[in-house]
């Protein structure tokens, strides 16, 4: 069941010292003597301040920023004027004696803090501390016996009050504001016209926790006839700016601190709504508080008071209640006189009736059987003495007795008579106050029944056969306990539900380490697969490097030895031309070819060369083997002696390999030499003839164009 809370803002513009003013009151230093006596300094380090000297110069550039042409234009009129002596001079100087705003926004009130605090904290925690009026309010225990700190409740009331703390920081905010829309087309920020500075959140008054803060004030006067429209720092005519600007409608400053208040509040029980359901992970759609607005006409609607309001409340119901008990006793000894007066009338009045059936024989009764009156009774008395004739002076004796007695009782009546019209009197104002207090008792009944009926209807609780339940002033006692018993209940289920979650919290908390475990072992794995992975990737890069040369290596002797070669097709992009390798395009479509393919052409390009190479070589051995007809008939000459020295030879360090021997034999270039060693002078010229022409001829084809 949500929690009722009201949220109030107190705007304020007194004098000119504003926030200032009032710092001792919020720093809460335990050395100064308060005039509260309701500060808890325990929790005082629970309070958040800020006043540094930064954000009072964000005050004074934003105060600048909106009121410098105005003091400028106002110090140009008063200089054309010749009163010099009325300038500003400078901002700061137009808004010294000027009021200065302040403001306090609360939630709530001491009973909703203890509500949630019974809510979300643990029970060893808090503690109750009474106050004057006999009632108590949970503060939380954060020392113990010794007065040593208790970690574990300084850490719950710090996560507790930081709800507040960031929910009242939050709502104050000078970002806090509306978006665009048909009204406005720009955002329109809270702080353009009511600017938070200094601020300090109290938590630790015996109330709710509030925070004060200091608000630089911008607004646009109406302007009239005789004046134009100007800057103000008027508190009233900056709301009636700012509900301008965001509805386009002009209204007085009550209406507008209306509607502001209206706002701020439902947005501060917003702020708080969210802390709450994010700090304590509370499901979406439980609602914890519920806003409600504290009216005169409602007087059933307790929450929302101040903490000095309910102080009050309670204190005027003791005394209330103290007086109405000093009334009823006055009361019972009122009525113990006066039955004590009656029983005395009643045995005057028994002692002349006998008196007066003794003299005259009668009973004390009218012709109508009433009761005769004293007085009646008195003169029959005297009638009776009168007309009997012996015992005259007896029964003068005895009528005088008795007028005598008969007067007693009538002064002692009188006196009886008034004494008890004012112990009536007396009695009636004490019935009336009586009345009073009866009624507001019978008030305060209804309240509690209205209270427990809300409670009932809100949880939807009926009895066991499912009928609705219905409270009245028979069974409200009885219904009281009921839900005070099913508040155990279901608190008790909460603790249930709280230590289910705190074992799985637990459980995913060891889980959560595991994995950071894990985490930390993966972590360390892959900053090694990284730097392998970097190592590869920079012998990648050099391999990659390698193959760029070696491809280039191979495109250059390609482009030498066979410059008109062209990828084969199939390995071309589709609607691509094969080129000649000699040029760019050719040389780039043989460059996104494969190492071994160009290898490959290259070899072939080689063979190539290598075979017209063999086939030259082998023309000119020809051609140097082939007899001439000039020298056929004429001796060799020149030739080395054929003559063995056998001294000469020495044994091979090398084994005789015949197959190695017979590769030299038909090696071209071993023919070549043997060739040349062998010619004679004719062959040699063909030969050389022969290598000129072949030579000639390539360079011919080299240079072709």
């Amino acid at each position: 069941m949500a929690i009722k809370c009201t949220v109030t803002t107190d705007l304020q513009a007194k004098d000119t010292n504003g926030y200032s003013g009032i710092q001792k009151h919020v720093e809460h230093d335990e050395k100064i003597n308060h005039t509260n006596k309701d500060i808890v300094f325990s929790e005082t380090q629970f309070n958040q301040y800020n006043e540094s000297q930064q954000t009072r110069e964000a005050i004074d550039k934003w105060n600048d920023e909106h009121f410098r042409d105005y003091v400028e234009e106002h110090d140009k009129h008063q200089r054309a004027k010749g009163h010099a002596e009325r300038q500003y001079g400078s901002v700061k100087n137009y808004l010294k004696r000027k009021k200065k705003a302040t403001a306090v926004l609360t939630i709530g009130n001491m009973a909703v803090q203890s509500a949630l605090m019974k809510q979300f904290c643990p029970v060893t925690s808090y503690q109750k501390e009474k106050l004057p009026d006999g009632t108590t309010h949970l503060v939380f225990k954060l020392k113990d016996q010794q007065g040593q700190p208790i970690p574990d409740n300084i850490a719950v009331a710090k996560q507790f009050y930081g709800c507040f703390n960031r929910a009242l920081i939050h709502a104050t905010a000078n970002n806090v504001g509306w978006k665009p829309n048909k009204t406005h087309q720009q955002r329109i920020n809270v702080g353009d016209y009511l600017h938070r500075g200094r601020y300090a959140t109290n938590n630790d008054e015996m109330g709710i926790s509030h925070i004060h803060y200091e608000l630089a004030t911008f607004g646009m006067t109406r302007g009239g006839k005789k004046r134009a429209a100007h800057v103000t720092n008027s508190l009233n005519q900056a709301l009636v700016s700012l509900h301008q600007a965001v509805t386009g409608k002009t209204v007085s400053g009550r209406a507008a601190i209306k509607w502001y208040r209206t706002n701020m509040d439902q947005f501060a029980l917003k702020c708080l709504e969210d802390e709450l359901h994010q700090t304590y992970q509370v499901p979406e759609n439980k609602k914890i508080l519920d806003f409600e607005r504290k009216t005169e006409d409602d007087k059933t609607l307790q929450t929302g008071l101040s903490m000095e309001q309910l102080k009050a409340q309670h204190q005027e119901i003791a005394d209330h209640q103290k007086a109405v008990n000093a009334l009823q006793g006055q009361a019972d000894n009122l009525n113990s006189q006066n039955h004590d007066i009656q029983v005395q009338v009643e045995r005057v009045t028994k002692n002349l009736k006998a008196i007066y059936e003794a003299t005259t024989g009668h009973q004390a009764v009218d012709k109508d059987g009433n009761d005769l009156s004293p007085l009646e009774m008195a003169n029959g008395i005297t009638g009776t003495v009168k007309s009997a004739q012996e015992g005259q002076q007896q029964a003068e004796q005895d009528a005088n007795a008795a007028k005598a007695q008969q007067k007693a009782a009538e002064e002692q009546q009188k006196q009886q008579e008034q004494q008890l019209a004012q112990q009536r009197q007396q009695l009636q104002t004490l019935q009336n106050q009586l009345k009073d207090a009866n009624d507001q008792l019978k008030e305060r009944k209804q309240q509690r029944i209205k209270a427990a009926q809300q409670e009932i209807d809100q949880n939807d609780l009926t009895y066991s056969d499912d009928q609705s339940i219905t409270v009245n002033e028979d069974n409200v006692a009885e219904m009281e306990q009921e839900l005070d018993s099913w508040r155990q209940e279901q608190r008790a289920d909460w603790e249930k539900d709280k230590q289910n979650h705190q074992d799985e919290l637990d459980n995913l908390n060891q889980e959560i380490t595991t994995a950071r475990t894990k985490k930390a072992e993966l972590s360390s794995t892959n900053q090694q697969l990284t730097t392998q992975n970097q190592q590869l990737q920079a012998t990648n890069k050099t391999v990659q490097n390698q193959i760029d040369g070696y491809k280039n290596q191979l495109i250059n002797t390609i482009v030498e030895n066979d410059p008109t070669h062209k990828v084969e097709q199939p390995l071309l992009q589709p609607n691509e031309v094969a080129q000649e390798i000699q040029t760019d395009t050719g040389r780039q479509q043989h460059f996104r070819q494969t190492l071994k393919y160009l290898m490959d052409t290259a070899t072939k390009s080689l063979q190539k060369i290598k075979n017209k190479a063999t086939e030259f070589i082998k023309q000119v051995t020809k051609t140097l083997t082939t007899p001439s007809t000039k020298e056929s008939n004429q001796p060799i000459s020149n030739l080395h002696s054929a003559q063995l020295d056998t001294n000469s030879i020495r044994p091979s360090k090398h084994p005789f390999d015949h197959h190695k021997e017979r590769q030299l034999e038909n090696d071209p270039i071993i023919k070549l030499k043997k060739a040349i060693l062998l010619a004679n002078s004719q062959q040699l010229k063909q030969a050389d003839k022969q290598i000129k022409n072949s030579i000639t001829k390539q360079i011919d084809n080299d240079y072709q164009f």
